[in-house]
């Protein structure tokens, strides 16, 4: 090897921290050995610097250069070996060192600045992103910022990778945020796939850091339009009509007609005096967004509680009897009739029935009988009315849990007295008519001559409800075919709106659902359906009520269809058909037209009343709340 191999002479060491670079290097990647001087000029216009050796100048061109020329110095000690000069160039050292000064420069600016804006602007803080709202500022009170940022309880290099990379605050939210839906789904709804649809997050629409008085919830309807493909400019201008059976998508529980009662009933001078004054005359304010129906003892009672305190259950009926197999000496054991009395003297006579009627509908479910057939009914109910005579009630309450599918007895027969029917039962066994001490007048259980009824004591009438009920769950426990036909045939005199109990399918309709068994199973809701919202729509009947006061009324907006037969009973040919409500049948359940988008914007416009997408429309779906968890534990501890 070489010794010299990397002297100065033969390899050229270039030293990054020179501050010029040569210009022949720049331009053809071939620079001088000499190259710039510190000053920044050009050192190749000679290949060498001759020295004076005992009177005599010598080249000293070093050996990357070629060693000494063959010519040598001139004789006045000048390099042989002339150049034009080059323009020397800054080195990468010269322009680091400017970046240097410059980023420091920049920095000591914007802290300058900042510190600046901090003293003269309201709300504005370059070290701090500013106060939080005030429905925000006692969550943040214990743990400040890392409730929301989790960098700021990590170390400095997540601060760091922070400030470059996305922050994912709005995972943070769900800790105190709950929706119908998935948090970051638009809508919180899995609504159909489109290309435009993606994943949205709360910093779209909220802002923090605004002040406590701002308001987080806030935002405008170009923001609506930035999403939504059928884009329009207000409500008034470009907005979709409204749906076809708009408010009125829901299924009533209440069969009420609206025509029958405004256009006829309140109009006859014997009702005219209990007719409302108006809309409010019966409906309510309830809250913020819906109006109510008034109670039935308010607004209905005056008329109507009479029908239905005439309208009674017949449990027992003395029917017409082929033949007498009651044994005597037992009845009169079992009543302490003594010889002698009324109906015991004549025991050889020809057996002659008192009554011509048939029995009621209850009894022959409960007891599976005819009720056309004497020969095939009279043991059987002669039989029953020898064990209330000696068992009062047992017998019947009994029959009825054997049939129920939960004993229910108990509240069918609430209040019937013991005595009555064991003294009703006593005379029947005799082929007598009761005769009872005193006429019923306040309702309730009674018996009258050749039947046990009951009448409805008032509009709420538990009893009624409970005989209602079984009336509903019977036919679908029974498999044999004759007794599910007799249930039926009791099922649908106790829901009759002229015959059965109370009358009550007069105005509570009925709906129809399958069972797991696909089994028809029948359900009654007795008070008014709770009104339902589309899901992302608000309304305020109050905000409204403030205009109706003014002079405008209720038909301004809700127009009545003098065509609509909703609410309205058959016709009396079958005023005892059973009519049910299909569950996820959606019928519009109203006597009124739809409301047209016409009809708001008469005040909903330019320049009158507020349009914009927030007064009507929600965003998320189903919100909920669960910080006072968070609360709660801070408290704690």
């Amino acid at each position: 090897m070489e010794e010299n191999k990397f002297s100065h002479n033969r390899n050229r060491y270039d030293r990054p921290n020179f501050p010029f670079r040569c210009g022949r290097g720049v331009l053809w990647l071939k620079q001088c050995h000499q190259g710039p001087t510190l000053k920044g000029l050009c050192g190749g216009t000679t290949e060498c610097s001759p020295y004076l050796d005992d009177d005599q100048w010598v080249c000293n061109r070093p050996l990357i250069a070629g060693g000494p020329c063959e010519e040598g110095p001139t004789a006045d000690g000048k390099c042989c070996k002339r150049h034009p000069p080059c323009v020397p160039k800054h080195s990468l050292k010269v322009y680091r060192r400017r970046l240097t000064f410059l980023a420091v420069g920049v920095v000591f600016a914007l802290i300058s600045m900042s510190w600046v804006a901090d003293q003269l602007q309201k709300n504005y803080f370059s070290f701090n992103a500013g106060p939080i709202s005030s429905s925000h500022i006692s969550f943040v009170e214990k743990d400040g910022c890392q409730v929301c940022h989790v960098s700021h309880k990590t170390s400095g290099f997540s601060w760091l990778k922070a400030a470059v990379t996305e922050a994912k605050v709005t995972a943070k939210c769900g800790d105190c945020h709950t929706f119908g839906g998935p948090e970051f789904k638009a809508h919180n709804s899995d609504i159909k796939k489109h290309p435009r649809i993606q994943e949205t997050h709360c910093l779209m629409c909220h802002r923090e850091h605004r002040g406590e008085e701002f308001n987080t919830r806030k935002f405008t309807s170009k923001q609506c339009n930035f999403c939504h493909e059928k884009q329009f400019e207000s409500f008034s201008t470009g907005h979709p009509e409204l749906k076809t059976d708009y408010p009125h998508a829901g299924r009533d529980s209440i069969r009420f007609s609206h025509v029958t009662h405004i256009e006829k009933y309140f109009l006859e001078p014997k009702h005219s005096d209990k007719a409302p004054t108006g809309c409010v005359g019966c409906h309510k304010l309830v809250n913020e967004r819906n109006m109510d129906s008034g109670k039935f003892e308010a607004i209905c009672a005056e008329c109507h509680e009479s029908q239905i305190l005439s309208k009674e259950l017949v449990l027992l009926r003395l029917p017409e009897l082929d033949k007498n197999y009651i044994d005597r000496k037992t009845v009169m054991k079992a009543c302490g009739i003594q010889r002698g009395s009324k109906g015991t003297a004549n025991d050889d006579e020809e057996f002659l029935s008192i009554s011509t009627d048939t029995p009621s509908l209850v009894s022959a479910y409960l007891l599976n009988i005819p009720e056309d057939d004497p020969t095939g009914y009279s043991q059987k109910l002669q039989d029953l009315i020898v064990s209330l005579a000696q068992e009062s009630t047992m017998p019947v309450a009994k029959l009825i849990d054997a049939r129920s599918p939960m004993p229910i007895a108990e509240k069918m027969l609430a209040g019937l007295n013991p005595e009555v029917i064991k003294r009703a039962a006593c005379a029947w066994s005799l082929n007598l008519e009761y005769d009872p001490p005193a006429k019923a007048s306040f309702g309730g259980w009674y018996a009258d001559l050749l039947e046990v009824r009951y009448s409805p004591v008032n509009h709420k009438d538990p009893v009624a409800l409970s005989w209602i009920k079984f009336a509903l769950d019977v036919p679908s426990g029974e498999t044999d075919e004759i007794k599910k036909d007799r249930a039926m045939a009791m099922r649908n005199q106790m829901l009759s709106s002229k015959e059965g109990v109370g009358g009550c399918m007069k105005c509570h309709t009925i709906d129809s659902f399958s069972s797991e068994d696909k089994k028809e199973n029948l359900s009654i809701h007795w008070g008014y359906r709770d009104f339902k919202s589309p899901p992302y729509s608000q309304y305020s009947h109050k905000s409204h009520l403030d205009v109706v006061r003014k002079g405008a009324t209720c038909p301004t907006c809700h127009v009545l269809n003098k065509d609509s037969t909703h609410g309205t009973l058959p016709e009396k040919s079958d005023s005892n058909k059973i009519s049910f409500n299909k569950t996820g049948s959606k019928p519009i359940a109203t006597n009124f037209n739809s409301i047209k988008r016409n009809t708001c914007t008469e005040c909903h416009t330019e320049g009158r009343v507020r349009q914009d997408c927030q007064l009507c429309h929600l965003y998320h779906l189903e919100p909920g709340y669960k910080g006072n968890l968070l609360l709660t534990e801070n408290k704690a501890q």
